[in-house]
Order: C-alpha cells, then structure tokens, then sequence
C-alpha cells in the first residue's frame, strides 16, 4: 500500500473534511492522524470548538485507519466522550488506532489532543468494509 498516494487521495477527495480544514498527516496499517488549525469557523457561541467539529474530526481519523487496509468503508457506529472543552487552543490533533480489524467490521480507538497534548474527547468508531478496493 503506497500510504503517501493514499493520504493524497484522501485529501483531494473528501470534500467535507477538506471545507472544514482537516489534514492527514500519517497513515500506516491500522492507524492514522491528522490535525486542524482551528479557525473561528469551529467555535461555538461559548468560545469552545463546536462538539460537531470534534466529532467530524474523529470520524474523519477513523476513516483513514479504515482506508488504511486499502478497501473503501464506512460508518456504522460513532460514540465520543467530550472530556475537556476545547477552549483557547489553535491545533487539534486526532489518532485513530485499529482495536479490531475484521473481514467486515473493524473498531478503532480515536483520540483527540490540543497542540498541548491535552486529552480532549476519546471515542469508538465501527467501519463497514465495502468490499471494493481503493483504487490510488
């Protein structure tokens, strides 16, 4: 699996993540992160990074852990814990790290980190494997 060619097409294709402003920064087998420059764009009205904006994060490290094994996949299941508001930060950083990795279920521990390394929000995310390779 060429993981350089593979973050690139994740980068280029995945319209949404790239509005909000996500990056991939590494995928190997089984892991992935990436971060976010955070932007007023991501706050809410109390001045923390909305909880939307978190859990798209997670979803979207989640997802490259899954494309990571080279077949497309999707959600079945997100569940995230929101441990620390996101107040006054300017990165945030998501790993996701396979915690079973199935035929065609897999479950990933995803964590979310300011550029301090404080522990923001923690969850568990369930991919479906589709069955259709990912074509680089």
């Amino acid at each position: 699996m060429d993981y350089e060619k593979l973050i690139q097409v994740r980068d280029e294709k995945n319209c949404f993540a790239r509005e909000l402003g996500i990056c991939t920064e590494e995928i190997r087998e089984g892991y992935a992160r990436v971060s976010l420059r955070v932007e007023e764009k991501h706050m809410n009205f109390v001045g923390s990074v909305h909880g939307g904006c978190l859990f798209s994060l997670a979803d979207t490290v989640a997802g490259a852990a899954s494309s990571s094994y080279g077949y497309y996949s999707t959600t079945v299941d997100g569940n995230i814990h929101y441990l620390s508001p996101a107040m006054n930060v300017k990165m945030l950083i998501a790993q996701a790290q396979v915690i079973k990795y199935g035929k065609r279920i897999s479950v990933f521990e995803v964590k979310i980190t300011d550029e301090n390394g404080r522990l923001l929000a923690q969850g568990t995310y369930t991919y479906y494997n589709l069955g259709k390779q990912i074509e680089l």
